[in-house]
């Protein structure tokens, strides 16, 4: 059983799976440290999101196009970098930022159930499985984000100058990746 909990973090964390800690990059990316609660409450409303899509697709309850799903992963991406690109000189703390990580999140979770539909089986232990999986995927997500604000916190220290550049900077990044990533995951 214990394996659903490794197999959650290694999801989030296999960088062949890039998209989900682009995303995390991308949603902290004006944040510091010292930011950490707002930065817990984003990856709360994220984490709430994601889980109720991947329980509801776990069940059968809902259904959609991987394909489709596949795609709106790095357009949720795309549009957080440009919401951080926009307003990324005073990271203000939003209901749109809090409403959007939870709405996204639904998107995610359904990437995430395709995997765990993979992995799992009928057995009586299903829910027992996907809850493992689902708390891997967090502890996965809390190692991602902490280590992105240690490499910002890092930065900053090294490079003073570069502590109001860096958030437009990640932004950037952020979106040049994840436009790379809509394209070729562009349905058609």
């Amino acid at each position: 059983m214990a394996v659903f909990f490794t197999d959650g973090i290694s999801h989030i964390t296999d960088i062949e799976g890039y998209d989900h800690m682009l995303f995390l990059l991308a949603m902290c990316a004006p944040f510091t440290f010292k930011d950490w609660k707002p930065v817990a409450i984003l990856a709360t409303s994220f984490t709430v999101g994601h889980s109720i899509s991947l329980a509801l697709a776990a069940f059968d309850v809902i259904r959609f196009s991987s394909g489709l799903i596949e795609f709106l992963i790095p357009v949720t991406i795309l549009a957080t970098s440009i919401f951080n690109l926009l307003d990324s000189a005073s990271p203000s703390v939003s209901i749109y930022r809090y409403s959007s990580a939870a709405i996204f999140g639904i998107i995610h979770g359904m990437g995430f159930s395709s995997f765990f539909r993979m992995i799992s089986g009928e057995s009586e232990g299903f829910v027992s499985q996907l809850f493992l999986f689902n708390l891997g995927v967090e502890v996965g997500q809390v190692l991602i984000l902490t280590a992105i604000l240690s490499v910002v916190a890092i930065i900053t220290l090294a490079l003073p100058s570069a502590k109001t550049k860096l958030p437009k900077i990640l932004a950037g990044i952020s979106f040049l990746a994840a436009l790379g990533l809509a394209i070729e995951k562009f349905p058609g």
